[in-house]
């Protein structure tokens, strides 16, 4: 944990442009700078989903529920700050013909518009980069990693006479088993080997009868082991007991869950240490530290001054980067649950992990607050990832930020105590 204080209470907030959001027990105020001694604040109201069903509200049911209303207010929240942030900057040089005409076409709404825009924009590119891409690079990484590769035996007990073994996917590449399986003694089993020809090889095993074996070979494919049986005459799958080896099964969904994983954590801190080195981005990570020490400050009982504010650390276990690298080390152990190709369809183990993801929220939710309201070895460990990442999205605020937090906190102080968490630490 960051640090141990007096009390704990359940006011948060976030870092915009120019300026500061707090949300508190019964209000959310926004404050931002817009000029050398000029402060604007304004609430901002939004109904959050606890409010509309009381299943909100329960554990892990209130994570996902918790997301999508700091995404909400979050938003609302940056819509304000970026229109005070504009309406602050002084513009010299005269716009062009196609600000001009963007100006006369949207007007007051534009700057919504390509917020929207780069919200959707944003989130697009989000699920591609952190759910698709990186499953699809684990599948192109087992053709030159041999522990990536699905070296699952399947195994297939054949009941029927002229058999076709077909390629879940590349289903138009058959191979016509030229001799007839009548006997239910008979096994077929797909090598890791090929013939002359580059094909992979299947044995049909004869139980009763070893010397009776024989080998047959198969197209040679990178998912050559997802495979079924049908009849040649009308396509039915057999009524046939699949073997398969699951240790091995298991253990190519645990490298997939990790590589997934590694990746996801590597691209998120490489886009925050990016994006830091950009001189807005420097001012909002400032803000954001002004915000965390101003919580710790209110939380140790001092008086909301810039030098008590000052003295205070800036890392934060309730943090949205916290929550964020909760969610990326939860996706590991999630993606343990979920196949490694469902149904032999790669693209589908995304689509479930999505599917999946208020279940990470909840979980990360419940985490979160653990960290927030104990101290000890446990939440520790828990809350370390999310505190070190915090030194790259959190930087030490000058005395005008810590103005801003100061004042978007004490607007949402409530006077009955009601923010106070009383978790007995």
């Amino acid at each position: 944990m960051a640090s141990k204080t007096k009390k704990i209470t359940s006011i948060g907030g976030s870092a915009l442009i120019e300026g500061i959001m707090m949300r508190g027990p019964k209000k959310n105020t926004v404050c931002v700078r817009t000029g050398k001694d000029e402060l604007y604040t304004e609430d901002v109201t939004v109904t959050f989903l606890a409010q509309k069903a009381k299943i909100f509200k329960l554990p892990f049911f209130r994570g996902f529920a918790g997301l999508i209303d700091s995404m909400r207010l979050s938003y609302k929240s940056l819509m304000l700050s970026a229109d005070k942030a504009v309406e602050s900057v002084e513009i010299d040089e005269e716009p062009s013909k196609f600000e001009k005409w963007l100006d006369e076409k949207f007007g007051d709404k534009l700057m919504k518009i390509l917020m929207a825009f780069a919200s959707v924009l944003g989130v697009a590119l989000a699920i591609g980069l952190f759910f698709f891409l990186p499953s699809f690079l684990f599948d192109v990484s087992g053709s030159f990693i041999p522990a990536f590769r699905d070296d699952s035996v399947y195994s297939y007990t054949v009941t029927d006479n002229t058999t076709t073994v077909q390629f879940m996917d590349e289903a138009e590449k058959e191979l016509t088993v030229p001799f007839a399986v009548t006997d239910t003694g008979k096994v077929w089993t797909v090598l890791d080997e090929k013939d002359e020809n580059g094909l992979y090889k299947i044995t049909v095993t004869d139980e009763t009868n070893p010397a009776g074996n024989g080998t047959v070979s198969m197209r040679n494919m990178r998912n050559w082991k997802r495979v079924y049986i049908k009849t040649a005459e009308n396509g039915a799958a057999l009524s046939a007991k699949q073997k398969m080896d699951v240790s091995q099964e298991g253990l190519q969904r645990l490298w997939k869950s990790i590589f997934e994983g590694v990746l996801k954590i590597v691209l998120f801190l490489g886009y925050i240490i990016l994006v830091s080195q950009t001189k807005d981005m420097k001012r909002v990570f400032m803000y954001h530290g002004a915000e965390h020490k101003t919580i710790f400050c209110y939380e140790n009982d001092e008086e909301l001054t810039v030098a008590n504010v000052k003295k205070q650390i800036r890392f934060h276990p309730r943090c949205g980067t916290s929550f964020m690298v909760i969610m990326l080390l939860l996706g590991i152990l999630i993606g343990l649950f979920v196949p490694a190709n469902p149904f032999g369809i790669a693209f589908l183990r995304p689509l479930f992990k999505i599917l999946l993801i208020p279940v990470t929220c909840g979980i990360g939710y419940e985490l979160i607050k653990l960290c927030g309201r104990h101290d000890n070895t446990l939440t520790r460990i828990i809350a370390a990832p999310g505190l070190w990442a915090q030194r790259i999205t959190t930087k030490e605020p000058d005395d005008d930020m810590i103005e801003v937090a100061i004042t978007a906190i004490k607007a949402v102080i409530p006077d009955d105590g009601s923010d106070i968490i009383n978790c007995g630490c």
